[in-house]
C-alpha cells in the first residue's frame, strides 16, 4: 500500500506500512537492526547485515526461550539482555492488531491469524567492556578465528544511552498500536536487565560505574600525563568502564563520544603542560586530535584514537623531561615536523624555519636527537598513518600520498621498517588491538 495524501494519522496505514517506517527511521537514526519473526521464532525479514551472527547472540542469550517459552501476548515492549550485555527490544504485532487481511511486509505476506514478533537491536549501553565480551565468546565454544570474527561484527553494534533506549522502546510500542505507552509499563526479562536500564545496578558490578568512580579514574590518569608514567595503560585496564562515564548520554552516541574525547583531550593537553611539555607542542597535538576527533565515524575509532592520544601525550612529557639535553630550538623543530606532516617538508625549509644553516642544522639536530632530519621525518609521517589507518576508511594510497611518500610501495616499504608490518597488514590487525 503506498503512502496517501489524505491520510494524516499513522493508524491509518496497515501494520505493515507502519514497520517499514520504523525500521527505515531506526536504521537511518542509530543503526539499529529491526526484525520481524513469525509464528514460533522464523525469521521473516529483519533490516541488519550480520543477521546470522547477530540471531546467533539472541538466542544464546535466552532472549527467543523467554519471547516464545512464556507463550504470552507481548501487548507491550519488553526489554531483554543477552549475555554479552547487548539490549534488545521486543513486542507483539499479533493477531496484526486488527487487521481484517493478511499483512504485507517487505514485499512478504503474513496471514492475519500468524503471531508477528517485532524486535529492535542489538544495541548496547557503552557499560560492556571489550574484556567481559572477550571472556564470554571464550566460554562459548568458538573457535578463535569465530571469535576475532564476532569481536569485529559486534564493533559494530551502535551503543545507545538509556534515555534513547526509552524513546525507541516508546516508538515501537507507538508504531504497533498508535497509543503511547509510559516508561514504568515495560516489561523486563528479569531483574538484572531492569536495573541496567534504570541505573540502578551495584558499583561493584562490572555493568556499572558511579560518577565518583569515574571522577577520581580520570585524575589517575590525568596525573600519570603529568608524570610522563608509561604505566598509564594499568590503570585503563583496571578501569576498561572509564570511556562509559565519559559519554553524555543526550541520545546521539557517536556526537556524545566526540563531545567527549575533545573535552577529555583538552584535560590531558593541560595535563602534558603541567608536567612540562612546552604549551606550543601540547597544543598542537591538541588541535589534531580534536581535529580527528570530529573525522570518526564510528565509536570503536574513538575510543582506538583516545587510547593513540593519551600515548601520544605521555610519551611526549617523557621525552621533554628525560632529554634535558635537547635544546629548545631542537624541541621546536620537532614539534614542527609532527604538526606538518602532510606538508612535503624539505631539511632545508626546516633549517630555514628554524633560523640556521641547513649544515649547522642538521649536525645539531642529530647530535641531540640521534637521528637525522630526514628519517625523523619519516617517523613522524608513519606515526600519522598509524593514526589514519585505525580511524579512517581512507585507502592505504590515498594516505600515503597525503604523506608525501611519493608511491604506495615506498611507504609501504619504509612502514614496515619502523612498525615491523605492511600498511595492509596493521590496518588489519586493528580488531585485535581492541580487544588488547
Amino acid at each position: 500500500m503506498a503512502y496517501q495524501d489524505d491520510m494524516d494519522d499513522l493508524e491509518e496505514y496497515p501494520v505493515g506500512v507502519r514497520l517499514r517506517i520504523l525500521a527505515a527511521q531506526v536504521k537511518a537514526s542509530a543503526n539499529l537492526v529491526t526484525w520481524c519473526f513469525v509464528n514460533n521464532g522464523d525469521t521473516f525479514f529483519s533490516t541488519g547485515v550480520h543477521e546470522k551472527e547477530f540471531l546467533s547472540f539472541f538466542k544464546l542469550g535466552k532472549c527467543f526461550d523467554f519471547l516464545y517459552e512464556k507463550n504470552e501476548n507481548w501487548d507491550r515492549p519488553v526489554v531483554l539482555s543477552d549475555h554479552l550485555g547487548m539490549i534488545w527490544l521486543a513486542e507483539n504485532a499479533d493477531p496484526i492488531r486488527g487487521e481484517s487481511k493478511e499483512m504485507e511486509v517487505d514485499g512478504k505476506t503474513v496471514e492475519k491469524n500468524e503471531r508477528m514478533l517485532v524486535v529492535i537491536g542489538p544495541l548496547f549501553l557503552g557499560s560492556s567492556s571489550v574484556k567481559k565480551i572477550e571472556e564470554s565468546l571464550k566460554k562459548s565454544g568458538l573457535s578463535i578465528y569465530m571469535q576475532r570474527q564476532m569481536m569485529r561484527t559486534l564493533a559494530e553494534v551502535p551503543v545507545i544511552s538509556m534515555a534513547a533506549v526509552y524513546q525507541y522502546a516508546k516508538t515501537l510500542h507507538h508504531t504497533l498500536t498508535s497509543q503511547n505507552i509510559q516508561i514504568s509499563d515495560l516489561i523486563y526479562q528479569n531483574e538484572e536487565t531492569r536495573m541496567l536500564l534504570s541505573g540502578e545496578l551495584p558499583e561493584t558490578s562490572a555493568s556499572y560505574q558511579s560518577m565518583d568512580r569515574v571522577v577520581q579514574v580520570e585524575k589517575q590518569i590525568l596525573q600519570a600525563v603529568r608524570d610522563g608514567n608509561l604505566d598509564y595503560k594499568q590503570i585503563l585496564e583496571q578501569t576498561s568502564g572509564y570511556w562509559t562515564g565519559m559519554i553524555s548520554n543526550t541520545g546521539d552516541s557517536l556526537r556524545d563520544g566526540k563531545n567527549s574525547m575533545i573535552i577529555f583531550t583538552a584535560l590531558v593537553s593541560r595535563a602534558a603542560m603541567e608536567g612540562g611539555l612546552a604549551v606550543s607542542t601540547a597544543k598542537e597535538l591538541e588541535l589534531s586530535y580534536i581535529s580527528e576527533a570530529e573525522g570518526c565515524g564510528t565509536i570503536t575509532r574513538l575510543r582506538l584514537l583516545m587510547d593513540h592520544m593519551l600515548d601520544d601525550f605521555v610519551h611526549k612529557v617523557r621525552e621533554s623531561t628525560a632529554n634535558p639535553l635537547i635544546s629548545r630550538t631542537t624541541q621546536e623543530c620537532c614539534d614542527y615536523i609532527r604538526a606538518n606532516v602532510q606538508k612535503p617538508l624539505t631539511v632545508e625549509e626546516i633549517a630555514k624555519e628554524m633560523g640556521y644553516t641547513t649544515y649547522y642544522f642538521t649536525k645539531k639536530f642529530y647530535k641531540e636527537m640521534g637521528i637525522k632530519v630526514s628519517d625523523y621525518i619519516k617517523q613522524a609521517r608513519v606515526e600519522y598513518a598509524k593514526i589514519a589507518l585505525m580511524t579512517t576508511k581512507r585507502s592505504i594510497e590515498e594516505i600515503s600520498e597525503s604523506l608525501h611518500f611519493g608511491s604506495r610501495s615506498y611507504f609501504s616499504k619504509v612502514f614496515r621498517s619502523i612498525v615491523g608490518v605492511t600498511p595492509a597488514v596493521y590496518r588489519e590487525n586493528v580488531g585485535r588491538e581492541i580487544k588488547e
